[in-house]
């Protein structure tokens, strides 16, 4: 008996009701594909921006060193700040490989629409940065010099070219904190690196004290350690504690198992919420291949008179459950693709007083192994609620079912 066929033709006789079935098993799947998606990305996305940052270790003033990992990450304006002295301590630490002093300062737009992100570096900072490489120009001239490199998405906002003038104007609070305007020269564009840094507008580290009237004074210092196994990092983490400074010492390898602890809890709220949505398209299509059971109850009476037995009256029913739940585990998750954009941009909303800042990089993308696992588990709720339905239908006795009997 050709199962698959006839079964197919079995759901399009009844459109309406298969189509109401297989929509609320796609809801489902497509709430699963994308919560799940989310939180890969957001774990991939972090991943990502930590390996860019090219750092072990993130030294910061005193204050919550998670929300200081997160500026430094995307970039902000943080209002505590270590003496620049504190640098050359770092770098003559043992164990250091590496290590980069940046100054950060920015000048916000109240309707968020031109907000500007300085980057004071030096020399060191670039070498950390593993796709820190310019599409134009030839980088600052000098320590102190007035010029800026712009961050590809940046130089295309201001329409900006190496040679053109960068104008700096101070807001009215800068200017009364005695902050100074000026006009810089575009001195480079940094290739697209699909980081924050395409958004940031980065100076020499004395000219961004100079202006922003911050002399002396730096903002984080990132480490690249010399060995790059756990106990060397932590090792090297207490050496740079012993200095003092008053400074908190954030290896970032705190960060990502902190958020994979994030990501590991809001996972159980995930498979609840799927769960529930699960169960009730279950449901709905338990009951619709219930009431076509019943309805077809004759004609089920005649397949077995003329020779259908039970396995075959129950895989034939056990299919159109299948076939419709497996419809709507593929219509979820195109659905899911599809609608990916909006769907990012609501969770990022939704998220917005979790996460300081969510990774820039795409959250939610196509998943093969994720959207198998949603197609097997789609059959598997299928092969389920379609048991007892194909079970009645098997049990149809062909006399009582051809007279119409209950």
């Amino acid at each position: 008996m050709d199962y698959l066929r006839l079964a197919l033709k079995n759901i399009l006789r009844r459109r309406l009701r298969s189509l109401l079935s297989v929509l609320g098993v796609a809801a489902a799947v497509a709430v699963l594909y994308s919560l799940l998606e989310f939180q890969r990305g957001y774990e991939r996305g972090l991943n990502q921006e930590l390996e860019q940052l090219g750092a072990h270790i993130m030294v910061v003033p005193k204050g919550c060193p998670y929300e200081a990992a997160t500026i430094v990450l995307h970039g902000g304006k943080w209002p505590r700040y270590m003496e620049e002295e504190y640098f050359g301590r770092i770098a003559a630490t043992p164990g250091v490989g590496d290590a980069a002093p940046i100054l950060m300062d920015a000048i916000i737009d109240p309707q968020g629409r031109d907000s500007r992100i300085f980057l004071g570096i030096t020399d060191e900072y670039p070498a950390l940065r593993s796709r820190w490489e310019l599409v134009a120009g030839t980088g600052f001239s000098g320590p102190a010099a007035r010029e800026v490199i712009l961050g590809s998405t940046m130089a295309e906002r201001l329409r900006l070219s190496p040679g053109d003038t960068f104008a700096l104007r101070q807001d009215a609070a800068g200017r009364a904190a005695g902050k100074q305007d000026a006009d810089l020269r575009v001195a480079g564009v940094l290739a697209r690196t699909g980081t924050q840094d395409d958004g940031l507008i980065f100076l020499p580290l004395a000219t961004v004290q100079e202006l922003f009237n911050l002399p002396g004074r730096i903002v984080v210092v990132l480490v690249r350690a010399e060995r790059l196994d756990s106990g060397a990092i932590e090792q090297l983490s207490d050496d740079l504690r012993a200095l003092g400074g008053n400074m908190n010492i954030f290896p970032l390898t705190e960060l990502v198992e902190n958020a994979a602890q994030l990501v590991q809890a809001t996972r159980v709220f995930v498979w609840a919420i799927a769960a529930v949505a699960i169960a009730v398209s279950a449901a709905g299509v338990l009951n619709t291949i219930l009431m076509a059971v019943f309805e077809r109850r004759k004609e089920i009476g005649m397949m077995k008179a003329v020779g259908a037995g039970r396995k075959d009256v129950f895989a034939l029913i056990w299919a159109e459950t299948v076939l419709i739940c497996l419809g709507g585990g593929l219509l979820g998750v195109s659905a899911a693709l599809l609608g990916s954009r909006a769907t990012e941009w609501f969770l990022r909303a939704a998220l917005s007083s979790q996460f300081a800042a969510l990774p820039r990089t795409t959250l939610i993308g196509f998943s093969p192994p994720l959207a198998a696992l949603c197609l097997v588990l789609a059959t598997l709720v299928g092969m389920i609620a379609g048991s007892y339905p194909a079970w009645r239908a098997g049990a149809v006795r062909p006399i009582e079912a051809i007279r119409g009997a209950d």
